[in-house]
């Protein structure tokens, strides 16, 4: 319950910060964003139509689509949070950030809005939108959500351009690009992960191992396997480390083995228990 409540105050305020980049920069500056309040922007401005009420209309067919094809908890969330949004929308139409550079608004409201919606994703909800319609695709047709998402965001730019020039819709993509950003960076922690994994014979596999989880004070998973070519037995071994332990993790290669294969690869998220870490009884 405790969880839940936690859930709903984080996505009142992620929707909040959203409205305040969309009232307070966005339609003053007649700058689009992306999915479905982008579109509502574009309308907004050709029509005068209000934003609130657009939200709603357009997102009422995707939540029909998601209650049949969704998980319902998601839908729950993400539908209080597209309720909130437009509810804030209304509540701060006269808020206006007094600032006429069009750098310090590409970065204010791209900070704003990305920390609004990384703080939604992190409730484990959304604004509804085009997050419905990729989650759908992504289901149905194993298309990646984030290209769904960009298709369509060009689609809106694209068209921006058309109407409204093409120092719009430039401005535009640099906020959203800057907003992306910094919804990568609320959900996944500044913290981000290296996995690194390491192909070496059974020889020297055990003692670099061995070396990662002393000196560093990481998990090491061995993992047996026979060379495709050589046919000779071999041990990948598998760790989670920061940026900064990348050179650490080479150093210790190089010393036991340096004809070791390694690959260094960028992770989004760790999940799980000790997220790497060995417990300090095990370490040493």
């Amino acid at each position: 319950m405790n969880s839940k409540i936690k859930n709903v105050l984080s996505i009142l305020f992620g929707t909040l910060l959203m409205s305040i980049a969309v009232n307070g920069l966005l339609v003053p500056n007649h700058m689009l964003s992306g999915g479905i309040s982008g579109l509502s922007l574009f309308l907004h401005f050709l029509f005068d139509w209000n934003l609130s009420i657009l939200n709603v209309l357009f997102n009422i067919p995707l939540f029909i689509l998601a209650f049949i094809f969704l998980k319902k908890q998601f839908i729950y969330f993400s539908l209080l949070g597209m309720m909130s949004f437009s509810f804030w929308l209304e509540v701060t139409r006269g808020i206006i950030i007094p600032t006429t550079s069009p750098l310090t608004i590409i970065l204010v409201a791209g900070l704003l809005y990305g920390i609004g919606m990384g703080i939604i994703f992190r409730s484990e909800a959304s604004v509804g939108g085009t997050d419905i319609i990729a989650k759908i695709v992504n289901k149905f047709f194993s298309i990646s959500m984030g290209n769904v998402i960009f298709a369509i965001n060009m689609i809106i730019m694209l068209t921006s351009i058309f109407v409204f020039g093409l120092d719009i819709a430039i401005l535009t993509a640099a906020s959203m690009f800057i907003s992306s950003q910094t919804t990568n960076y609320v959900v996944d922690g500044l913290n981000r992960r290296r996995t690194v994994s390491i192909i070496t014979s059974p020889d020297t596999g055990q003692d670099i191992a061995r070396a990662i989880m002393d000196g560093m004070h990481r998990g090491v998973t061995i993992v047996p396997a026979i060379g495709g070519y050589t046919h000779q037995n071999k041990y990948i071994l598998y760790a989670n480390v920061n940026l900064r332990e990348v050179a650490k993790i080479k150093n210790i290669v190089s010393t036991y083995d340096p004809h070791a294969f390694v690959t260094v690869s960028d992770v989004a998220q760790v999940i799980g228990n000790g997220r790497g870490f060995l417990p300090l009884e095990q370490n040493g």
